[in-house]
């Protein structure tokens, strides 16, 4: 998977879907939130100021000066997705969970009205 920040959100989408299904396609849980990639990939687009892949899986993004990621969180199950913000340090250590996508329609949610 690439590296860097000049991805569309086209480009951002078919990346981590590509990766999913590679690595991950009998997991359950994440055929489940894959229908929602799209939404939060274009909803992080309308608010982001840079975003960027980090590691080998991991969409980051900056908001005024914040940092954030998005994380899978398997627990309560069947899980969600995090938008979590983070310390601009080695580690990314955790700083406080801003925003959780529960389903689909909290997926079209966010991407309507985007904010952390």
């Amino acid at each position: 998977m690439k590296k860097g920040e000049a991805f569309s959100a086209d480009h951002m989408a078919e990346t981590f879907l590509n990766y999913l299904f590679k690595n991950m396609a009998d997991a359950r849980h994440v055929r489940r939130v894959a229908s929602w990639l799209g939404l939060l990939i274009l909803g992080v687009e309308k608010i982001k100021d840079r975003w960027w892949i980090s590691h080998t899986r991991q969409l980051c993004f900056e908001v005024s000066g914040r940092r954030y990621k998005a994380k899978f969180e398997h627990k309560p199950r069947p899980g969600s997705i995090q938008f979590v913000e983070i310390e601009p340090k080695r580690g990314q250590p955790e700083i406080r969970v801003a925003r959780t996508i529960t389903d689909l329609k909290s997926a079209a949610e966010f991407f309507k009205s985007p904010g952390l």
